[in-house]
């Protein structure tokens, strides 16, 4: 494809889509890993996004009585 065609927006779009549609694409796209979403969130997130929750809900709490929270040491 020649400057003066990719300049041209429906050239372009008709160049686009043979090439998505060739052969070529599809034995690349078949080479591709298959990739799937999890259906559940593993156990440790699931215990770290409670921990955040409580902890948003404390300093929530805090706030609406005006006071601060002192540093924790881990």
């Amino acid at each position: 494809m020649t400057n003066q065609e990719t300049n041209n927006p429906i050239r372009l779009e008709m160049e686009f889509r043979r090439q998505m549609r060739s052969g070529q694409m599809s034995r690349f796209v078949g080479t591709l890993p298959v990739y799937t979403v999890e259906p559940e969130i593993p156990d440790r997130f699931v215990r770290l996004l409670e921990e955040l929750d409580r902890a948003c809900a404390e300093q929530d709490d805090l706030e609406e009585l005006g006071g601060r929270r002192a540093p924790t040491r881990n």
